[in-house]
């Protein structure tokens, strides 16, 4: 919906579960987490469509923590800035500079 409608203002890319991928059906656990994951982007947009609300309309301006990459890191479940997902990045081939498995 982001690419359609926001045209070149958004790059966004669509994602399947992992189950879905490999040909089989995505378990109880699976669907709860996809749902886990969806909830907290929506309230991470909407948090920052309120700070943003919160602005004074002719100077309005975002944060760079409002561009933002969903992360899983050991248990939890966090935010990185875009900028620095650029930083350990290798956007050609869209994968990580150094893989944590290597």
């Amino acid at each position: 919906m982001f690419k359609e409608e926001g045209t070149s203002l958004f790059d966004a890319r669509s994602t399947s579960l992992r189950p879905t991928l490999q040909g089989g059906i995505p378990s109880p656990i699976n669907r709860a987490h996809a749902v886990r994951l969806s909830l907290k982007c929506m309230l991470f947009i909407e948090w920052h469509h309120v700070l943003l609300q919160a602005q004074p309309a002719k100077t309005r301006h975002v944060s760079n923590d409002s561009a933002a990459v969903i992360t899983i890191q050991s248990s939890s479940i966090k935010w990185d800035p875009v900028q620095e997902m650029v930083k350990h990045a290798d956007m050609k081939n869209r994968k990580a500079k150094e893989s944590w498995w290597q």
